[in-house]
């Protein structure tokens, strides 16, 4: 049995002074696409550039010493500590409240 995959196509409209449709119109002429193909294939490239900058992180080496300092030593966090042995005393059924007061800023 066959998969055949039908692929949808969309219409992308941009507006552009005319002087930049002149610019790619001679560049796709050059290159000998469609004005059509080579936008895509000239927009498709710059996506694919910034999706992948964003997905990788770039650190220094002391930013990378840092990061993984942390991860091997991260900071106790007290109010989750707290929240556990609340969990914890209402599981036993011992709970206590404690009202710590609030600041109030304007």
């Amino acid at each position: 049995m066959t998969i055949s995959h039908v692929q949808e196509n969309v219409r992308l409209v941009a507006r552009a002074p005319k002087e930049v449709q002149e610019i790619i119109t001679n560049a796709a002429e050059l290159s000998g696409a469609s004005m059509s193909q080579f936008m895509i294939d000239a927009a498709l490239e710059r996506a694919k550039e910034v999706v992948e900058r964003n997905r990788l992180l770039t650190l220094s080496m002391e930013g990378a010493n840092r990061f993984f300092e942390a991860l091997d030593n991260p900071p106790e966090i007290q109010h989750l500590d707290d929240a556990y042995k609340a969990l914890k005393d209402y599981e036993n059924g011992t709970v206590t409240f404690e009202r710590k007061p609030q600041s109030k800023t304007l």
